[in-house]
């Protein structure tokens, strides 16, 4: 395998660096919300997801410039182009979801009143309290995270799929790695 077939290191860090990102913000958020408010640390854990959500937000405007910049290796031949066009869909989807999700949030506890954090800064505020607007965005933050969270399952199923039941020319994780 040469260094063609695979995305360029920036890339895969990236890649991996927004999967444990990801994952592990969505677990917290699970976690937190499933919390007595006597628990202590409740809170902590509302500031820790907003922070890694803000970050999500500015590492993936880094992460959209060094795709850019970057070139892709070409999907293999070998998978057949219905396939090749849900792959790309679900790539466009995780960019997508990967911003709206923090996005929601972010929005969520503005219109709720609440400040947005980055650890131990203050963002600023992009809309006023409005409690309407925070049961909206409430409701989309979980659906959107949900979805987002399905389109990863999908994505990393299809991956595997491609390691270990295709052709092994059809090998699309070892670009990953």
């Amino acid at each position: 395998m040469s260094t063609s077939d695979k995305y360029t290191i920036p890339m895969r860090l990236m890649h991996w660096v927004f999967a444990v990102l990801i994952l592990s913000i969505i677990g917290v958020g699970w976690y937190m919300v499933g919390l007595d408010k006597s628990v202590s640390y409740k809170y902590d854990l509302y500031h820790l997801h907003k922070s890694f959500g803000v970050l999500v937000l500015l590492l993936l405007a880094a992460r959209l410039v060094i795709r850019w910049m970057s070139r892709i290796p070409p999907t293999p031949k070998s998978i057949p182009p219905l396939q090749q066009k849900l792959g790309k869909l679900a790539h466009v989807l995780l960019y997508v979801f990967m911003f709206v999700v923090p996005t929601s949030g972010y929005l969520m506890s503005n219109a709720g009143g609440r400040d947005v954090p980055l650890f131990n800064l203050v963002m600023p505020k992009i809309i006023e309290k409005n409690s309407e607007l925070a049961g909206f965005f409430h409701d989309a933050h979980g659906i959107v995270a949900y979805t987002l969270l399905g389109i990863i399952v999908v994505h990393t199923l299809a991956a595997l799929k491609h390691r270990f039941f295709d052709k092994p020319e059809s090998d699309v994780l070892h670009r990953m790695m």
